[in-house]
């Protein structure tokens, strides 16, 4: 298996390459952001000096297609070994290679990617998404947002997170003009049965939409009664060109406070709350492990653990417009209050 007990040579160096995606904001290169940096630091501070003991390969990368076929180019031109953010990027090097090591990080909901990422050549932190992991973190909804009565969660098509069984359940969802619908938890059959079940229990309503572009998106967030309702996003959404801005906008104008699981960083662009696992630390983690696999460890040496560290981070000002009465309670919640934009990349 290439990268394994690799001495340090100026004849050859191992070629590291890191699978980054889920930029804040979209189309900024990764290279600046805190988990790729720190990455490196970690390496460093085990003897791994980027340039002088390994060349580093960035490949920033949020379309699907891209990035897929930018792996497969990866693979045949030779790699040691590979570091993944975000399940959708572990599983499609899982599927690239069975040799090269790979070190992911990424959360599997209802089980997703967990049989490919279970390859006796990965091993990874399990994110275990804060906002959504247990009813006991999620009803803290009731506490922030005590007006919400249904919580609305849109899916991108084109990503692992929407099997196919999921895909033709929304696909065949129509309004009588052909449009999609949302799907209801309360009236039959949706998707994500466990977010259905954490509604259930805390006392919310759960929509969800699988969308397939932006311009089906804006038309599915023109349907949520902001005086009632609260929008919940995923990172995948990323991956679909154009999302993030249209969310941006349009919940702007229309005030629907707005949620993004698992990146705390969309609040410094003016969204109202993310509550994330702590990217910056995972990039540390991942660069341990790798200097160790360099050193000659295996990946089945290293146990996957889940990930639970939270981060959560509140735009003040997008409270303040959107009227909401934040006690110090639940402000202590967050760890991090922005004010206004800030328009530079952290985690």
């Amino acid at each position: 298996m290439r990268g394994l007990g690799i001495a340090k040579s100026a004849s050859h160096k191992p070629r590291i390459a890191v699978l980054n995606s889920y930029n804040i904001p979209p189309g900024k290169a990764g290279r600046e952001s805190k988990r790729v940096q720190n990455f490196l630091a970690a390496l460093a501070a085990r003897g791994w000096t980027e340039g002088k003991d390994f060349e580093f390969i960035l490949l920033d990368i949020e379309e699907r297609p891209a990035m897929h076929a930018a792996i497969r180019e990866l693979v045949d031109e030779g790699v040691d070994l590979i570091q993944a953010y975000g399940t959708p990027n572990g599983v499609a090097a899982a599927k690239a290679t069975s040799d090269v090591p790979i070190i992911y990080v990424g959360a599997h909901p209802e089980g997703i990617g967990e049989e490919t990422l279970g390859a006796s050549n990965v091993t990874g932190k399990v994110l275990g998404l804060p906002f959504t992991a247990s009813y006991k973190n999620f009803r803290f909804i009731r506490r922030f947002l005590p007006h919400v009565q249904t919580v609305w969660t849109v899916f991108f098509e084109d990503t692992v997170f929407v099997r196919p069984e999921m895909r033709e359940l929304h696909r065949a969802a129509r309004d009588r003009a052909g449009r999609r619908v949302w799907l209801s938890g309360k009236d039959g059959p949706v998707g994500f049965r466990t977010l259905a079940g954490l509604g259930d229990i805390v006392g919310v309503e759960y929509r969800e939409l699988v969308f397939s572009d932006p311009e089906e998106l804006d038309r599915g967030l023109q349907e949520i009664d902001p005086r009632t309702g609260a929008f919940m996003n995923y990172n995948e959404l990323l991956h679909c060109p154009g999302a993030f801005d249209v969310v941006l906008s349009r919940t702007r104008e229309m005030g629907i406070p707005t949620i993004f699981n698992n990146n705390a960083q969309a609040v410094t662009l003016g969204l109202l709350a993310g509550f994330a696992a702590d990217w910056a630390d995972l990039g540390r983690q991942s660069g341990e492990i790798a200097a160790r696999i360099l050193d000659g460890a295996r990946p089945r040496d290293f146990p996957r653990e889940v990930h639970m560290d939270q981060v959560a981070w509140i735009n003040l000002d997008t409270a303040q417009r959107l009227g909401l009465d934040l006690d110090d309670e639940v402000l202590g919640y967050f760890d991090l209050p922005i004010t206004g934009q800030v328009d530079t990349l952290c985690m």
